[in-house]
Parts: C-alpha cells; structure tokens; sequence
C-alpha cells in the first residue's frame, strides 16, 4: 500500500518535481546513470511504501514485483557505491540552506529477532526493562532553528573481529566499521563527516544527548579534536567523576541544568565547554536534542530508519544514507517541527573540573 503523506503536503506533481531536484547533486557521486535512477527509485519507494520497508514491500508499493525487489536489494547489499559522498553532500546542503546552529549526535536503538543482522547483538532496552537483540547506531544531525536533517550514521560494531565473521550465514562485517562503544560510535560518527573530503563543514559546538556514555572519554575525544560541546549526562552526575571548581581555569567546565516548560525541577543536566556562553544560549543549544527526538519520530523513523534486516555492514549503510535523503524530501514537504521550550532551572550552573 502506498503512504500518500509526502505527496499530498505538496501535490504529487510538486513532489515528484522535488523528489527528481533533490536527488540529481546528492547522487551526482554515483558512476553510471543507472546507479542513479536506482536511489531515486529507492527513495521513492521510501517515502510511498507503508509498514516495514522491506525490500519486497518497497517493490511491490512501486509496482514492479519480484525483478524490482531483487535490483533495490542488490543495489543496497551487494553494490560498490560510496555512501560518504552522498552524505556530505547532504550535509554540505543543509549548511547551504540555513546558518547551523549545532551538530547533534542521537542514538539510535533497534530491537531485532535473530542473530543473523549486521550490527546485532545483546544489549538492555530502557523502553523494555530487558536484555534484547539490537543493533546499535549513532546518527549525526545538522540543525538550524527548527530545521533539523541526519547526515551521518555509525553502527555499532559487536566483538572484536577486525574483519568479517567467519560463521556461515553471520552478519558481514567490513574493516572500515570501527566503533565497539556508545562513546566511539559517536565521535566516529561526527569525526568522519567532518574530516572528510570536499567543502569544508562549518565547526559548530556538538550536542550528544546519549544514555551510557563514558562522559570523561566522550570529553577528552572532544577537547582533542578542539569541538566545543555540550553533553547529556543525566538528572544526577556520579560521584567522583566531577569536582567544584575554585578558581577559573582553561580545563574548566560548567555544569548546568534545564527542563521542558510546564515542568517542575531539571530533568535535564548537561556538562559543557562553552564558558562565555549565556545561560539562554546554552538552554537553546540543549533544546536541539528534543527537537531531533520529535524529528526522528515524525519523519525519520516513519521512512524506515530501523526497517534494514540485511547482513552486510555496507548495507545497512547505504540503507540509512538514503533515508536521510527520503527525510530530506518529506521535511521539506511537511515543513519544520515545533523545538519544545526549554526553561533553566534558576541557580543550576556550576563551574566544574574533571576529577
């Protein structure tokens, strides 16, 4: 069945119009014109396809059965194309399109049945109170505003194999895939955009709203590749890993706390490196990470963010680099997400070091 949302926020011609523009410079990377027509083709099965965007699903949405399904599964699981260029190019138009306010670094959990799925392995799920299968992924967020667009994913690696699994019938895991924590996963995720070839990424302080991170190694990675940033540590700090600070110093870091408006108390306590900044300012750039969660679930989850069940690293992916181009075309026809109102608790910064 088809899913009718995109289409009817801009009128089809207008989205079919969309849909050609956007994707002819994010796909300009890709060698031969069939390579092309195939993402297209891929997206648009994204963006019509309701339920799980199986391969089988996308193709029968398209109308093209068997033989569709099994070219959109070979593109994305067997293929050679690079997903980096695509996603830069992505990135280097979200930049384009508005001043960046901050990059934001959300994680991305995704309960999975059986063992056979790149990224799969034990891990508690918050939502369920359990251990599950899961992969594990970190996605990169360019924002400005209201306006918020995934650029880059990393997917944790489980084990320590450095290349692939010698199980017949395991997950296929490529030497390229390096991350084995929450921590890595996500300064890889952000380093590997932002380091990489072609125009220049703006440097914006980098937001990481994510549960169970070394907070001292996350802040170690970041001052050493010179990233300001703000950091999600929870309602309470554990002891010992933060002490006051007396006197002003380069190590210094603030520690401060917000809520969503209406609510009573911090339900948010960040640590940052951005001492000059004024409480407002530190409020709004926290306030992004609420604005991804509702993006993420209004647009990018919707287009079938956690639906890949491949065994190929590469495929998952090229799978999540062509979302982000299906969330591209669906933001724009829906418009921007409302960010939630952020409100500092008054009194809740504190002038900090590492212990």
């Amino acid at each position: 069945m088809k899913s009718a949302a995109w289409r009817e926020a801009a009128g089809d011609q207008s989205a079919d119009e969309a849909l050609r523009a956007l994707c002819a410079p994010l796909f300009a990377s890709l060698a031969r014109s069939d390579q092309r027509a195939r993402a297209a083709k891929y997206v648009e099965g994204l963006l019509v396809t309701e339920g799980r965007r199986s391969f089988r699903n996308m193709a029968a949405c398209l109308g093209d059965g068997t033989a569709l399904e099994q070219r959109l599964h070979h593109f994305v699981s067997c293929s050679t194309w690079d997903w980096m260029p695509v996603r830069r190019a992505l990135a280097a138009r979200a930049a384009a399109a508005a001043p960046l306010d901050v990059w934001v670094l959300r994680p991305m959990l995704t309960p999975k049945e059986g063992d056979d799925i790149a990224g799969v392995h034990r891990r508690y799920v918050p939502d369920l109170g359990a251990v599950r299968n899961v992969q594990y992924a970190v996605g990169l967020w360019a924002v400005s505003g209201a306006q918020c667009q995934p650029v880059n994913w990393q997917l944790l690696r489980p084990g320590a194999a450095d290349a692939r699994t010698d199980r017949p019938g395991g997950p296929l895991v490529p030497g390229r895939s390096r991350a084995r924590t929450p921590t890595e996963c996500a300064i890889e995720v952000h380093l590997d955009l932002l380091n990489g070839p072609g125009r220049r990424l703006p440097s914006r302080p980098v937001v990481m709203a994510i549960d169970g991170i070394d907070v001292i190694d996350a802040v170690r990675r970041l001052r050493a590749a010179r990233l300001p940033f703000l950091i999600k540590v929870g309602r309470a700090v554990p002891l010992g890993l933060l002490t006051p600070a007396p006197l002003s110093g380069a190590e210094d870091l603030l520690l401060f706390g917000c809520r969503a408006g209406g609510e009573s108390g911090p339900d948010e306590v960040w640590l940052t490196d951005l001492l000059d900044a004024r409480p407002a300012e530190l409020v709004a750039l926290a306030a992004s990470a609420r604005t991804v969660e509702e993006s993420f679930a209004r647009v990018t989850d919707p287009v079938g963010a956690r639906d890949f069940t491949g065994r190929t690293f590469d495929g998952w992916h090229r799978h999540l680099t062509l979302v982000s181009v299906a969330h591209e075309v669906r933001a724009t026809a829906q418009g921007p997400s409302l960010p939630r109102e952020s409100v500092l608790v008054p009194g809740a910064v504190e002038r900090v070091r590492l212990a």
